[in-house]
C-alpha cells in the first residue's frame, strides 16, 4: 500500500485529490479520508500499516504538517522502519505542497528530496508517478477508476460532478492595451569618482544594467535625476514590439527581461504611491493590502461578473476568545506576462493584523489564520474581491493608467480575460447558500443576495475562534 500522511483537516483537499488520483491509476492507497478498502479502523491500525503494509510512505509536506504532532509522529514511525530495514530504498516520499521555506523543513526530511507540488499539482503528480514507476511499486487490481467512481458516488451527491455543458470563466489576466513605444538604454558616464548611476532617485521606473540606465523615458526626462557629475553619452531605443518578438539588436532573453522588469517597477511605483499597505511575501515580491479605516470593515461597491451592482468586503475582522480583534485584509500582487500577450497576472492574498495596519511578523501565524479565515471562501468570493479591488484601483474607469515616465503611461484593461470551457462542474450548494434560500410569501423559492449577509465576512463563530487559543 501507499500510506499517505498529512495534516488533518488543513491539507485534506490536496490529500483527497491525491489519494483518488493514485487509486484511479491502480495504486493501493491507505488514507484516512478515503478508506477505499472499507472496514479498517484507521487510527488503531495506522502504526501497524506503516510498519507492515506500506511500500512507500508519502508525506504531504506543508507549513502545517511540518509542525503538527499527528503527521510528525507518523513520520517518526516511518524513519524507525528505515532504521530497522536498511535495504529499504526511498521509503519516504515527501510532497512539497505550499510555500514552506526549505530552510524550515523538519530535520527528519532535510536529507530527502521532496517532489514539488507547490506550483502545479498536475506536474507534481506526473513526477510522483515517475518515482513510483522507477521504484517498481506494484499496482493493486482492486484499485481502479471504477473503485474511485463507486467511492465518489457513495460520498457525494450524484448531482455533483462534470456536466457536458460549456462554461465561461474569468481569469486573473489583465491585458496591456498600450505601452510607451520604446525601451531606452542610456549609457552614463561620471566625471568624478563613484558609481556610475544617477545621483538622485528617478521620478519614474528605471534601473541600472552595468553603465546603462534602462527606462521608458528619454534622455531629456532623466537628466534632472543625474546630478552635476553624471551625464548621458549615448542613448539607444528598442521598440517594445521588437523586444516581445525577440527581433531587436539586444539578446532576446535580455530584452524580454528589461521589458518585464520595467513593467513590474512601473506597477510597484504606481500602487506603492496609493494608500494601500505593502507586505513582503516569502518570494520577496510585494503584495498590497487595504488598511482599516474609520470603520472596522471596508466594503467596495462595484459591478460583478453578472453585470449586477453589488459590494464586497476587503477588510474585516474576527473576534477572538479574549475579546480582541484579528483583522484580515485582502491584498493583490501583479506579475508581468509577456506571452501569449502582454499583460499583468493579478494574484490574490490575505494579510492579517492586530491593529488594522501592521502585518504580523510571524509567517506561520499568518498561514494558520489564513487557512481558518479563508476556508469558506470559494471562487466567487475570491473573484468578486479581486473585481472590487480593480474597480477601486481604476476609480471606476475601464483601464488602469500606470505612469511610465516622461508623460507616458501603461494602459491596462480592468476587464480580465475570459476563457471558455467545453464542460462545467456542478458543486452541491454550500451551507451558506442553503441558508440564503428563503421562501417568499406566495410560496415561491427565491434566492437572497449573497452580499446582504455581510457578517460572514467580518466575524467568525466564537467557538471556532476559541480553538486558536493556546
Amino acid at each position: 500500500m501507499l500510506f499517505i500522511s498529512h495534516a488533518n483537516p488543513e491539507d485534506n483537499d490536496f490529500t483527497r485529490w491525491l489519494a483518488l488520483q493514485l487509486a484511479k491509476d491502480g495504486y493501493g492507497v491507505w488514507c484516512d479520508l478515503t478508506k477505499l478498502l472499507g472496514g479498517e479502523n484507521f487510527w488503531r491500525d495506522a502504526e501497524d500499516a506503516i510498519r507492515t503494509r506500506t511500500t512507500k510512505f508519502i508525506y504531504v509536506l506543508s507549513r502545517t504538517s511540518n509542525v503538527k504532532d499527528g503527521p510528525r509522529n507518523e513520520l517518526q514511525i516511518a524513519k524507525n522502519v528505515i532504521r530497522q530495514d536498511k535495504a529499504l530504498h526511498d521509503f519516504i516520499v515527501p510532497l512539497h505542497v505550499d510555500d514552506l521555506p526549505h530552510g524550515e523543513i523538519n530535520v527528519l526530511l532535510t536529507s530527502i528530496n521532496a517532489v514539488p507540488f507547490e506550483k502545479s499539482w498536475a506536474k507534481g503528480y506526473s513526477q510522483l508517478l515517475e518515482v513510483l514507476e522507477r521504484e517498481k511499486v506494484s499496482k493493486n487490481p482492486n484499485f481502479n477508476p471504477a473503485t474511485v467512481l463507486s467511492w465518489w458516488r457513495e460520498q457525494f451527491s450524484a448531482e455533483r460532478g462534470v456536466k457536458r455543458e460549456p462554461e465561461t470563466y474569468l481569469s486573473n489576466s489583465l491585458r496591456v492595451k498600450s505601452t510607451p513605444q520604446s525601451v531606452w538604454l542610456h549609457t552614463l558616464v561620471r566625471s568624478t569618482t563613484g558609481p556610475v548611476q544617477p545621483d538622485n532617485r528617478l521620478s519614474h521606473a528605471g534601473f541600472m544594467d552595468g553603465i546603462d540606465l534602462v527606462t521608458f523615458a528619454s534622455a531629456d526626462d532623466i537628466r534632472p535625476a543625474l546630478g552635476e557629475s553624471v551625464s548621458v553619452v549615448e542613448s539607444n531605443a528598442f521598440l517594445v514590439s521588437d523586444l516581445l518578438l525577440g527581433k531587436s539588436q539586444l539578446n532576446p532573453r535580455k530584452g524580454r527581461y528589461f521589458l518585464s522588469r520595467l513593467l513590474r517597477e512601473c506597477w510597484e511605483r504606481w500602487i506603492g504611491a496609493s494608500t494601500l499597505g505593502a507586505y513582503a511575501l516569502s518570494n520577496r515580491a510585494n503584495c498590497y493590502f487595504f488598511k482599516k479605516e474609520a470603520q472596522p470593515n471596508l466594503d467596495i461597491h462595484f459591478t460583478n461578473a453578472e453585470g449586477k451592482n453589488t459590494y464586497r468586503s476587503v477588510v474585516g475582522y474576527a473576534t477572538q476568545a479574549d475579546g480582541s480583534r484579528r483583522y484580515w485584509h485582502f491584498a493583490v500582487q501583479a506579475r508581468p506576462a509577456l506571452a501569449p500577450y502582454l499583460g499583468y497576472l493579478i494574484s490574490s492574498h490575505v494579510i492579517f493584523t492586530s491593529d488594522g495596519v501592521t502585518p504580523w511578523s510571524s509567517h506561520a501565524k499568518m498561514h494558520s489564520a489564513r487557512r481558518r479565515q479563508c476556508k469558506s471562501w470559494f471562487n466567487p468570493e475570491w473573484r468578486d474581491r479581486l473585481l472590487a479591488t480593480l474597480h477601486w484601483l481604476s476609480q471606476g474607469s475601464a483601464t488602469l493608467s500606470i505612469p511610465a515616465g516622461g508623460g507616458l503611461s501603461i494602459e491596462v484593461s480592468v476587464a480580465s480575460d475570459e476563457f471558455e470551457s467545453e464542460v462545467s462542474y456542478l458543486d452541491p450548494p454550500t451551507r451558506k447558500q442553503r441558508l440564503l434560500l428563503s421562501v417568499s410569501q406566495d410560496g415561491e423559492t427565491v434566492s437572497t443576495e449573497d452580499e446582504q449577509v455581510g457578517e460572514d465576512d467580518r466575524e467568525d463563530d466564537e467557538d471556532d475562534e476559541s480553538e486558536e487559543q493556546p
